[in-house]
């Protein structure tokens, strides 16, 4: 008997309900033209629930007589030991396990920082500032690594560079040398080619120079150029600008005295500017240098920062200050007692 009960629930839920009944809301969702659209929704509960528990009216809709039992939506509740409680409740969450390490670090940057880079930050306390001779001899203990480290100048500026007003680009001539040679090359023509051979450089030459480059020579640390070849030079800003490499006069790189500005590059003379976010970069030579020998080259590159102020700053002039080898930790400076041992040692 269930069973031809079921089927005849089944076979009425798929008839079409009587042309005779009166228009039900329902009838603009299920119109009668189209009778398959009325039967799949009661085909689908049909399958769904038990026959018994489904009764189509004569407009095609499905009441329900019970809603789903008790037992069906909480079968899960018999399962105290696990936390769960048949997804009413919170959501077990597992616990973590300790980290260990480097993913133990509090701070996320030392996570990828070597071993070695860990133990010599701990000579130095990350927010304590320091004056220039402390911070020198701290730089130099910690340089550890496999070769001659450089020693790093970082000044961030109140400059905002994208003013011309606000620009910062300048030379210091280090006294101690920056304890590394420099391959220089010169464009220039006539007398002055013999002239920079006798002065030092490594590369001399005119309109061949200028084809070399344009196929990709760039075997040179600066490139130096008599006012006379700059027209032929000005093609070259493609190649020379993005490496730093075209020559400027602010730079020092475009001088009518090629002898002398050979001999200022060969001896220590380096180009500085402010980037785009307003931190000046300098080396100011190696770590295996005297301590008197690197606060010499030191205080000059301040001095040539302060010297060379632009016009458009406005407010303070020095915000932060800092010091490291090329492997090493920062260490910060006091701005005040870095300006007044400047002044002092002048």
């Amino acid at each position: 008997m269930a069973t031809a009960a079921a089927a005849s629930a089944s076979s009425s839920l798929l008839a079409p309900a009587a042309s005779t009944a009166p228009a039900a809301p329902n009838a603009l969702l299920f119109p009668s033209s189209v009778p398959s659209l009325r039967a799949y929704p009661r085909l689908l509960l049909a399958f769904r629930r038990p026959a018994a528990a489904a009764v189509a009216d004569p407009q095609g809709a499905v009441l329900e007589e019970e809603e789903v039992d008790a037992d069906q939506r909480g079968r899960y509740d018999d399962d105290e030991d696990d936390g769960y409680e048949g997804g009413r409740g919170s959501a077990f969450t597992p616990p973590t396990r300790p980290r260990t390490g480097k993913a133990a670090l509090p701070l996320k940057r030392d996570r990828t920082r070597s071993k070695r880079f860990l133990e010599i930050q701990k000579l130095r306390e990350s927010k304590k500032e320091y004056d220039v001779p402390t911070a020198i001899s701290l730089m130099k203990q910690m340089a550890s690594a496999k070769f001659k480290e450089s020693a790093e100048a970082h000044f961030r500026m109140n400059l905002d560079p994208k003013y011309n007003d606000q620009q910062l680009r300048a030379t210091v001539n280090l006294p101690k040398g920056t304890g590394q040679s420099v391959k220089i090359a010169v464009l220039t023509q006539g007398e002055k080619i013999d002239e920079a051979r006798a002065a030092g450089a490594d590369i001399v030459g005119g309109d061949d120079l200028i084809e070399q480059i344009k196929g990709g020579f760039m075997e040179f640390d600066k490139l130096i150029a008599s006012p006379d070849m700059m027209p032929k030079v000005a093609g070259l800003g493609k190649i020379l600008g993005p490496r730093g490499l075209m020559p400027n006069p602010k730079a020092g790189t475009v001088s009518p005295n090629i002898t002398q500005a050979i001999e200022e590059f060969k001896k220590g003379k380096v180009e500085y500017r402010v980037d785009k976010t307003g931190i000046v970069h300098i080396p100011f030579g190696k770590v295996d240098f005297p301590e008197e020998d690197l606060i010499a080259n030191f205080m000059a590159v301040v001095r040539s920062v302060e010297r060379n102020k632009p016009s458009g700053a406005k407010g303070i002039y020095w915000k932060t200050a800092y010091l490291c080898s090329s492997m090493g930790p920062s260490i910060k400076l006091n701005i005040k007692e870095m300006l007044d041992y400047g002044s002092e040692s002048s």
